[in-house]
């Protein structure tokens, strides 16, 4: 089940990669690169993950620390690219996943590690720490690639997906209901007598009738 879930996430790192670089219309070759799952029957250990062999030399561009805060290197290029991955994918996915280690050669990007606010999301099954959000939105520096994606504060971001607390402790569903039956056109209509009803009544009062008072009895001659 490792292999499966490593293989995922991976790979949904990869699918999210192709649209940053055509959001942001890459033009040299970064990204995740594909792993892939290989079953192994004969084996002690069934399955295996295989991936292409990148020569060069091997950086950590970012990685999660014991505190649950993401360790970002921001010195090149690269480092400053995958900073503002992170800050990509953070608003794209309306602050529900964030990319934790990334590492790799030159622009090629590979073991992958996503951390996301709840369990089922994209189908992962994995659940993050609080904190990995919160330490990276106070933690993160927005550099030239963030401000060229015209990416917003995390801060401001932050505040707007903030849910407000409501004023009263009922139901939201049950106040929309009430707040439907106030103010319904019909509730007016009803509220008045029937057109119907009140023309009927005046219809059996003219064949009713009408009943002497005891004070208009006529007089015996």
């Amino acid at each position: 089940m490792f292999y499966i879930q490593e293989c995922k996430i991976q790979n949904l790192a990869r699918e999210y990669c192709k649209i940053f670089a055509a959001e942001t219309r890459v033009i040299e070759n970064f990204g995740v690169i594909p792993v892939y799952l290989m079953y192994r029957p004969a084996n002690v250990v069934p399955y295996a993950t295989v991936e292409t062999d990148l020569t060069g030399v091997y950086q950590k561009f970012s990685d999660l620390n014991s505190t649950h805060g993401i360790d970002v290197r921001t010195g090149s290029e690269m480092e400053q690219k995958c900073c503002a991955l992170q800050h990509w994918i953070f608003q794209w996915t309306s602050g529900n996943l964030v990319f934790t280690r990334l590492e790799g050669v030159d622009t090629k990007i590979t073991n992958v590690e996503i951390s996301v606010k709840s369990t089922g999301h994209q189908g992962l099954s994995i659940e993050a720490n609080p904190k990995v959000f919160e330490q990276f939105i106070s933690q993160h520096k927005c550099n030239y690639f963030c401000g060229l994606l015209g990416l917003r504060s995390l801060k401001v971001m932050d505040s707007l997906l903030t849910p407000t607390k409501p004023k009263s402790s009922r139901s939201p569903l049950l106040q929309r209901k009430m707040a439907a039956g106030s103010s319904s056109p019909q509730t007016g209509r009803k509220a008045a007598g029937s057109p119907r009803l009140s023309r009927k009544t005046e219809q059996e009062g003219s064949k009713t009738p009408t009943k002497q008072k005891a004070g208009d009895a006529p007089k015996a001659i």
